[in-house]
């Protein structure tokens, strides 16, 4: 399994240069995930490992010809499985038009984009604003005598400052009901909603944390189903400081676990060190 990071995050707010684009948003995260969107066009896009790329969100507006759940398996028959690769695939061949090969249901698609279309993707610019004209320097007026510095008073001595501990650092990233990325020293939490059956705990350090293992889909907490990762957390701050049970699927066989508030607590009220 590839080590999921945290990648650059760029959001782009303002006008631009186009008439329909009043603002847009890219965020591209390593090889696992992106969104884009640029005034009534948004895509959303998530690394498949096994089989391709997953287009898991697209506006009403049509983007490259694609639909919600479409996996894009190749680009000019070249094999993409990660979203990195497709934008590496998309960058090489800009600026002539691509065939996207698609998995629709049993259907196999061949969508042709242009560079126009996909450019905007592969390459977001931010907006430069235009430089304002720098006013006139006003004369400087004259000085005047500086009256004589009063003699300064004996600084005391500085007590010590007591050093102060360690509390490592934390990366805490909760993107509202699609993922969670939480990380302290030694410990690493990722979830990712999967709307049809739960929260995927896609990755995690150390492989026992709480009782889960990666690929474990948590369906109900204390019995209340829940599908997306605001749920969850919403559920977790209800039942605090009580213990909560975990209702999970692992391999398809149904497990219930217990989780008290004090390793919980760090997940749903997060703070920095």
């Amino acid at each position: 399994m590839r080590r999921l990071m945290l990648g650059a995050i760029f959001v782009l707010i303002g006008a631009v240069s186009q008439p329909a684009a009043a603002g847009w948003v890219y965020q591209f995260n390593t090889d696992d995930s992106l969104s884009w969107r640029i005034a009534d066009h948004s895509l959303k896009l998530h690394s498949d490992k096994a089989t391709g790329i997953t287009v898991t969100a697209v506006s009403a507006e049509p983007v490259w010809g694609l639909h919600e759940g479409d996996v894009i398996v190749a680009v000019d028959d070249q094999p993409v499985r990660h979203v990195s690769e497709l934008m590496d695939r998309l960058r090489a061949n800009k600026p002539a038009a691509v065939t996207l090969h698609v998995q629709r249901a049993a259907a196999r698609l061949a969508l042709t984009v242009a560079a126009a279309e996909y450019g905007q993707v592969v390459s977001p610019t931010p907006p430069t604003p235009p430089t304002p004209p720098t006013p006139p320097t006003p004369p400087t007026p004259p000085t005047p005598p500086t009256p004589p510095t009063p003699p300064t008073p004996p600084t005391p001595p500085t007590p010590p400052t007591p050093p102060t501990p360690d509390r490592g650092w934390y990366t805490y990233e909760y993107t509202t009901d699609d993922s969670l990325s939480w990380r302290i020293p030694d410990h690493v939490l990722q979830l990712k909603s999967s709307k049809g059956a739960g929260v995927t705990v896609t990755k995690l350090i150390p492989e026992s944390l709480w009782g889960l293992r990666a690929g474990d889909v948590i369906a109900a907490v204390d019995g209340r189903p829940v599908t997306h990762v605001n749920e969850l957390m919403n559920s977790l701050r209800a039942s605090k400081p009580g213990a909560v049970k975990l209702h999970l699927l692992r391999g398809g066989a149904p497990l219930v676990i217990s989780v008290a508030a004090a390793d919980y607590a760090r997940i749903i009220a997060a703070t920095s060190p």
